[in-house]
């Protein structure tokens, strides 16, 4: 066996092995960075409750940064302000032992201004918590909230 097969023989393995490290170092790498900047793209911030929610006795505010929400309710509406233009919100009632969906909002006035009809919930339970969830953009940047409300209202309880 001539020295070039032997050394090549030896050296083979190491080169294996390094070059699995090295391409496993550089895909990693890659993958990291366009998950960095996907978390970037779609990063969502939760709004902070300024006073305990009172819902439907009392308006309910949230703030984060220079944003601030209200949200208040009547026997028909769920009605939200804010302080800056909004480009969507979803709000929606939800139990811990069911799965729900939100309702998009709508516009009215302008932008800052948004309602949507109150949906009677069917066996609701008086037992659990009941969770207001918030969904909303503002300047391309997302938001959100989840905080109990009292089972008395016009959403409903069986």
């Amino acid at each position: 066996m001539s020295p070039h097969i032997k050394a090549a023989t030896i050296i083979a393995p190491f080169l294996l092995i390094g070059g699995y490290i090295a391409a496993d170092y550089f895909q990693t790498s890659k993958q990291e960075k366009l998950l960095t900047s996907e978390a970037q793209r779609t990063a969502a911030y939760e709004l902070e409750l300024s006073s305990k929610c009172k819902i439907p006795e009392a308006t309910c505010t949230l703030r984060k940064d220079g944003l601030l929400i209200s949200i208040k309710t009547d026997n028909r509406n769920f009605y939200i302000e804010s302080n800056m233009e909004l480009e969507g919100a979803t709000l929606g009632l939800a139990q811990p032992d069911r799965v729900t969906r939100g309702v998009t909002m709508q516009s009215f006035s302008d932008n800052k201004h948004w309602q949507t009809a109150i949906r009677t919930l069917s066996n609701l339970n008086a037992e659990l918590p009941l969770l207001m969830r918030i969904a909303l953009v503002s300047n391309g940047t997302r938001y959100y909230a989840e905080f109990p409300i009292t089972h008395s209202g016009p959403w409903g309880t069986d």
